[in-house]
Formats: C-alpha cells, sequence, structure tokens
C-alpha cells in the first residue's frame, strides 16, 4: 500500500514537472550553470559574449551574421585549450572588424575636384579631364556601375598619385595595393581556413584598413602580375572588379559574399 502511494506521488510529481514552461526550465537550467562556471572560474573565457555583441554591431547582412553567430556558439562550447578554438576566435574577429555598414559620405564637387587634380599635378590636362568626366557622370548618376579608371605610363609620372588626388578631391579613404610580381592567386582571393596562418586576401585587408566599403581603391602595378603553378591571379582579380560579379566578391578565407559594388578601383 506504501509503495503505491509512493509510486502515485511520483507519477504526479513528474507529469507535474513536465508541464512546467520549457522557457522557466531553461532560465533556471542557464542560471546555475553561470553560477556553476563561476565556482569553477572560468566564465566566459571564450570571450563568446563580447564577441556576439560585436556581431550585434557590425551590421552585417542577415544570413552572414547566421553563420558568425554559429561559429561564436561553437566556440563556446570548446574547450579554452583547444587549438581550433584560436582559429574561430580569428575568424570571428576578421569578420566583425569588416565595414559591413560603414559607408563614407561621398560629395562630387566638380569645382573642388578640378582645384585639387590642379593643385597636385601639373600638366596631365588630358588625364585630368578624363577624371573630371567620370566625376561629372558619377554625381549625376548617384552610382558608378562599370567603368574602371586605367592609368597607362612609365614610372614616376604620377599614376598613384593622381589616385590619391582623387579620394582627396571626393574626401573618402584612399588605398593602394601593389600587385607587382604576385603570382599566387590566394594573394587576391584568401587562403582556405584550413592552412595554418590562412589570411584574407589583399582586396578584403584593403578594405579592413579604409574602414568604409566605398573607398578609392587603387591596384598598382597591375601589368607586373605573374603566373605559375599556383593559379593566375588576373582572374581572380576579374570577379573583384567585373561589375556584373563583384556585389558577391567571395574571398577564401572569409568564405561570404562581400560587397565591392561601391568601391572606385
Amino acid at each position: 500500500k506504501e509503495l503505491k502511494v509512493l509510486e502515485l506521488e511520483k507519477r504526479i510529481a513528474s507529469k507535474t514537472a513536465e508541464r512546467f514552461e520549457k522557457g522557466a526550465r531553461e532560465a533556471i537550467l542557464r542560471e546555475r550553470l553561470k553560477t556553476i562556471e563561476k565556482e569553477l572560474g572560468d566564465e566566459d573565457e571564450t570571450g563568446t559574449q563580447e564577441i556576439l555583441e560585436k556581431i550585434k554591431k557590425a551590421g552585417m547582412p542577415a544570413e552572414i551574421g547566421e553563420k558568425a553567430r554559429k561559429e561564436a556558439k561553437k566556440l563556446s562550447q570548446m574547450a579554452q585549450f583547444n587549438p581550433e578554438a584560436g582559429y574561430i576566435r580569428y575568424y570571428l574577429e576578421w569578420l566583425v572588424s569588416l565595414p559591413w555598414a560603414v559607408k563614407s559620405k561621398n560629395n562630387v564637387d566638380i569645382k573642388n575636384a578640378e582645384k585639387i587634380l590642379d593643385e597636385d599635378h601639373y600638366g596631365l590636362e588630358k588625364a585630368k579631364e578624363r577624371i573630371v568626366e567620370y566625376l561629372a557622370v558619377h554625381k549625376l548618376a548617384g552610382k558608378m556601375k562599370g567603368p574602371i579608371l586605367c592609368f597607362v605610363g612609365p614610372p614616376g609620372v604620377g599614376k598613384t598619385s593622381i589616385g590619391k588626388s582623387i579620394a582627396r578631391s571626393l574626401g573618402i579613404k584612399f588605398v593602394r595595393v601593389s600587385l607587382g610580381g604576385i603570382r599566387d592567386e590566394a594573394e587576391i582571393r584568401g587562403h582556405r581556413r584550413t592552412y595554418v596562418g590562412a589570411l584574407p586576401g589583399r582586396i578584403i585587408q584593403g578594405i579592413k584598413d579604409a574602414g568604409t566599403r566605398n573607398p578609392v581603391f587603387m591596384l598598382d602595378e597591375i601589368d607586373k602580375v605573374g603566373t605559375d603553378f599556383r593559379g593566375d591571379p588576373s582572374y581572380a582579380l576579374l570577379e573583384a572588379l567585373d561589375p556584373e560579379q563583384n556585389n558577391q566578391f567571395s574571398d577564401h578565407y572569409l568564405e561570404v559574399p562581400f560587397d565591392l559594388s561601391d568601391v572606385m578601383f
């Protein structure tokens, strides 16, 4: 009789416990877990909370933010001394440091642009006239999609410095990447994350350094790009420069598309 009473009580208790709201139960368990972690002295050693805050503030597109949160969750479940944790943390730091939503204000003032170009360079009338035409179309259209300015000439005639002048006249950041002697496609497109010491390519690195998604981006010494068994970097450049493709530029390291359509190459 006593056993039957106890069994009945146990059954009622277990059924009542099941009726607890899932949310309430989870909240209690999470609080307990936090307390246990505090007692053990390893409270959020992976820094996941801080990373999640940065992901929220980064202004990433929804699907990229979702991928970043999955990686952060994976990191939080890893042991502190797992070597892979370092790779994931470094990858997430790269993701959150990119200017996903940061855009410089682009005020095209043709008179001011002409003045700055004349201040910085004597002569070069044809080149300066072409740049002013380009900026005028840029102002009328609101967005330049298509033409890429190409400067040709011997060393020392002012190709790089005229790029700096364009950035100064627009009041936006200037990024210069020298492609002289580059033979490896990974220099442009980045290395796969599986490699030790992997890094994003020069283009993504330049965008990060600029801190804005619409800088003036100069690809210097493009005629000196080499080709060998590691691939042809010029084909990798096509994806970054082609206006039909560059709004979904995919770096091997990031594994998520980055929009380069606002960059003035």
